[in-house]
């Protein structure tokens, strides 16, 4: 079984937490968990450390430069299909300045900033964002 490590950014700014809803189709196969809110985050490349993995992936999901802060969450999950164990760290995270939200729509299909997850009543979101963010 091989291990597939993953770093989110949970981006807070302003009293405001960004999140970004996965695109339904990502570069031309089912996305994972489509159509539901997540945070900006993804693999982490070989030799490539959690932190900086966690800054790459707000650059280019959604292009904002983060300062990190603490590990606020850790997960592991295991796909039997595809022999996999994912463990996720997320990390804490800030503006380094405040950029244009630009998103790439071969992976996510808009964003909204939010305080709570009572602000998305009517939508999916990953599962868990419910150990992270505010119940509202």
């Amino acid at each position: 079984m091989s291990v597939q490590l993953i770093a989110h950014a949970l981006l807070k700014h302003q009293g405001r937490y960004l999140v970004i809803k996965r695109s339904m189709i990502k570069r031309g196969e089912v996305n994972t968990y489509p159509g539901y809110y997540d945070i900006p985050g993804g693999r982490v490349e070989y030799l490539e450390l959690p932190r900086k993995a966690a800054r790459r992936e707000s650059m280019e999901e959604v292009n904002q430069d983060v300062q990190l802060g603490a590990i606020v969450h850790e997960d592991s999950n295991v796909d039997e299909e595809k022999k996999l164990v994912f463990t996720r760290l997320v990390y804490e995270a800030t503006l380094v300045s405040e950029r244009p939200i630009i998103l790439d729509p071969e992976e996510h299909s808009d964003y909204r900033w939010i305080e709570s997850l009572k602000e998305l009543k009517d939508e999916l979101y990953v599962p868990y964002l419910a150990a992270l963010l505010p119940k509202g």
